[in-house]
């Protein structure tokens, strides 16, 4: 195994951190941003504000990538990409976002359930179904309240888990054409727009759903 690599369990950590990181430190931030955007666009929809920040943070993550600041993320192994760890923050944010804008908060859902899978994307049912749990058709706030106890949270983390960090090896590949001058930069900007897009829709429709 090449040892410059990060290995599953690292990624898992480090997801894990991203996600706690999110959810208790960033979540003032997120609100209060979301609250300007607000008096900001008076008289807005939800689904209209919602769609606002998907935007915007799909350009953020397109633009900015592994030069994101990580603030004050505890310090993950050498290994692990930075621009992998700010892709996440940067999704995760935007999904905590959209949850606060249709009526959720960490007081009122259990938020770390619900990013994994807005994360996992379509992958999430799959996984699910590992674990028992068949959701007909997509997967939403209510069908999760219907079909998920807290005794099978934590193994959603996991096994949900594992799904997004396949999605993040793809992400890995981009890599390899930033030694292709002029390429790198618009072959990651669309990897990263497009992947946060597809987060962020998901997000709406599980919240709106």
């Amino acid at each position: 195994m090449d040892k410059s690599l990060p290995s599953k369990r690292d990624l898992e950590n480090a997801l894990e951190t991203v996600m706690d990181y999110v959810i208790s430190t960033d979540s003032n931030k997120i609100q209060a941003y979301v609250d300007k955007l607000k008096e900001q666009n008076p008289g807005i929809s939800r689904d209209k504000l919602a769609k606002k920040v998907l935007h915007r943070k799909s350009l953020k993550n397109g633009l900015v990538g592994g030069a994101t600041s990580l603030g004050g993320i505890l310090t993950m192994p050498v290994t692990i990409p930075t621009d992998l760890i700010a892709s996440w923050r940067i999704q995760a944010t935007m999904a905590f976002s959209i949850a606060y804008i249709y009526g959720h908060t960490e007081n009122t859902t259990d938020l770390k359930t619900d990013l994994y899978l807005i994360l996992a994307g379509d992958s999430a049912k799959e996984a699910l179904k590992r674990l028992g749990i068949e959701i007909s058709k997509d997967i939403t706030k209510k069908a999760v309240n219907k079909y998920i106890t807290r005794d099978v949270m934590v193994k959603i983390w996991k096994v949900v888990g594992r799904k997004i960090i396949t999605k993040a090896g793809q992400k890995s590949m981009t890599s390899f054409v930033k030694m292709v001058p002029l390429v790198s930069a618009p072959v990651g900007f669309a990897f990263d727009w497009s992947a946060t897009q597809a987060v962020g829709y998901m997000a709406i429709n599980f919240y709106r759903g």
